[in-house]
């Protein structure tokens, strides 16, 4: 199994992962146990408080990322734009806005990931741009 991004079918198969819930795949092929993640409303470091994040902050709905667009690789970096879509399992909240179970969220996200010398994400920043 090769480890790391390099191209963009890794960034694809990094988010089919996600989609997944295959977090044990993430870390495993895509991102380093000490990954600084900055999503927009939190500041993460490492495995256990990112899968933290993933799983119970998050628990309310069920995320979805599209397909990676405009996908720029640099030396050890990635820049990407991404769709993503909520569908809330239950009542709950993201960024501070209240959500019914049965409503949807879309949004877009510019991610920028640094890759280590494995090319696994060693620092991860999210910005979101809400569209309705």
């Amino acid at each position: 199994m090769k480890a790391g991004i390099s191209k963009e079918a890794d960034i694809v198969d990094f988010f089919h992962a996600y989609n997944e819930r295959e977090y044990d795949t993430l870390f495993k092929k895509y991102m380093a146990e000490d990954c600084l993640w900055y999503a927009s409303e939190s500041a993460l470091k490492g495995k256990g408080e990112i899968l933290n994040y993933w799983t119970k902050s998050h628990s309310a709905f069920k995320e979805t990322l599209g397909q990676p667009e405009n996908v720029v690789f640099g030396k050890s970096q990635v820049y990407l734009q991404v769709k993503i879509r909520l569908d809330f399992v239950e009542d709950g909240s993201f960024y501070g806005k209240s959500y019914k179970k049965g409503d949807i969220c879309n949004f877009g996200c510019a991610d920028y990931y640094e890759l280590d010398a494995d090319g696994k994400i060693r620092q991860g920043l999210v910005y979101i741009k809400f569209f309705d």
